[in-house]
């Protein structure tokens, strides 16, 4: 990190060279962002809560929060701003403890893959309902899996001071 006092052979002036790892958290910064937009694109789609496939006000509600912490740790990691890097740990705890609550809720997984499948019956005829509840519960702890990564990186780059 830093400028160059010369200009270089084409005899073009001194540019500010790209921290490392920017290409990385502005990638997630934008990714942050189209989540944000998914969750108002698809705010009154029903999610699995408390054993069903559920809509209304609760789960509107539920993807405006999940809106807004997106939109936060986009916006905050876009900026590269101190408060960015805490919305990040907020977030990935919130997205934890939700993740957290949906393993818990296997009727409810369970309701959302009939309802995912519902086009595809071969599948349900052929895999049986708790190897797919396994392989949900799988695919599920290894997305917060990766999202404490993401967030141990932004706290080693934090610490760091970059």
């Amino acid at each position: 990190m830093g400028v160059r006092d010369e200009p270089d052979r084409e005899g073009r002036q001194p540019a500010v060279e790209a921290r490392k790892g920017r290409f990385t958290i502005r990638t997630a910064a934008v990714l942050f962002l189209l989540s944000a937009i998914f969750e108002l694109v698809l705010v009154t789609a029903e999610a699995p809560w408390f054993g069903a496939m559920r809509g209304g006000p609760p789960i509107v509600l539920y993807h405006l929060v999940f809106a807004a912490v997106f939109a936060g740790m986009g916006l905050g990691l876009w900026t590269g701003t101190r408060w960015g890097y805490w919305a990040v740990f907020a977030g990935t705890a919130i997205y934890s403890l939700d993740k957290i609550r949906y393993l818990l809720d296997r009727r409810g997984r369970a309701a959302e893959i009939l309802y995912q499948l519902r086009n595809f019956p071969e599948i349900t005829d052929v895999l049986d309902m708790n190897v797919l509840l396994n392989m949900s519960s799988l695919m599920t702890a290894t997305f917060v899996l990766c999202w404490w990564g993401f967030a141990v990186y932004i706290y080693v780059r934090m610490k760091n001071g970059e």
